[in-house]
Order: structure tokens, then sequence, then C-alpha cells
């Protein structure tokens, strides 16, 4: 009978066996530093109460604060907004004149008739919320009422862009 060679997997096998047997008897030569655990959840801020140290502290207040920024709007310099504050007679007359309760259409076709054309509207059923950007910068924004007095501002735009306000974002 004939000599049998073995197979290379018989080899590698063999080589990873004497390779654990070796490298398990052998102390290592440095210590692995201590780490600390990395944070996995934010936690609110508990006054003076330890955070576990699985947490990132944070002020729930603050942010929702900063949640509501969107809604917050642009600051004007005080000569564009007295020009803007020139809209203010003319939109709230012809707004005024409107058979209540009001359209949105009767509301956008008012501020065209003013040459203002970027208008949002939004009926809500208490009457139509507006919005109107002013060609020379910043907005005209209030409500017509289903009765009584028109209420508008002037001021710049909100930061989530456009002039009327949305609700429930």
């Amino acid at each position: 009978m004939g000599k049998t060679q073995p197979s290379i997997s018989a080899f590698a096998t063999t080589a990873v066996v004497l390779l654990s047997l070796v490298s398990c008897g052998v102390p290592p030569t440095t210590a692995l530093p201590q780490q600390s655990p990395t944070p996995t959840a934010a936690c609110p801020s508990a006054g003076t109460e330890p955070q576990p140290s699985s947490c990132v502290a944070y002020d729930g207040n603050a942010a929702m604060a900063q949640n509501e920024m969107y809604r917050q709007r642009r600051k004007l310099s005080p000569e564009m907004q007295a020009q803007l504050d020139t809209h203010l007679d003319p939109a709230k007359e012809a707004l005024n004149a409107l058979v209540k309760p009001a359209a949105p259409a009767n509301v956008e076709a008012a501020f065209a008739s003013l040459n203002l054309k970027e208008v949002q509207t939004d009926d809500g059923g208490n009457g139509v919320r507006f919005g109107v950007a002013v060609p020379s910068g910043g907005c005209l924004y209030g409500v017509v009422p289903g009765e009584g007095e028109v209420t508008i501002q002037a001021g710049g735009g909100i930061m989530d862009g456009g002039c009327l306000e949305m609700f429930g974002h």
C-alpha cells in the first residue's frame, strides 16, 4: 500500500489549534485602558440629582423653545419696518370692507386690489387667517374674523418661510 498525503485542510486545522494553545498561556504585556460607558440616551436634567452614566442631560424646556423657533419672525431694520407700516391702513380698510364672514378668495382679492399678490390664507372656521408678502420686504399678517374688526400687523417673515404661521407642525 502506498502512503497517503495529508490534505491542506488538515494542515490549516492543526495550525489554528496550535496557535490558540500557544496564545492562551501568554499574559498580556499591557493592561487595556478602562473606558467609560458611552451615553446611549438623552435624559432630561433632574436638578441636583446625579444622572446615570448612560445619559446625556438636556434641558427639556430649552429644547421645546428651540423646537418652536420656526414660528418666530425675522427682525426688520427700523427703516424697513417703517416702510412696511405704510401698508397697514390701506390693507385694513380693504379687509374691513369685505362682507362677513369672508372667504379666503375674498381676502386674496382684497390684497390683489392693493397690488399685493403673494397671499397665503387659512380658514380654520373662526375667520380667515392671512399672511401677505410685501414686494419691498416683510409681511402683513392677521385675521379677518367672522364678525368684528380685522386684526393686522406688519413684521418680518417667519423662520419656516413665508408670512403665515401654520399650526400643528
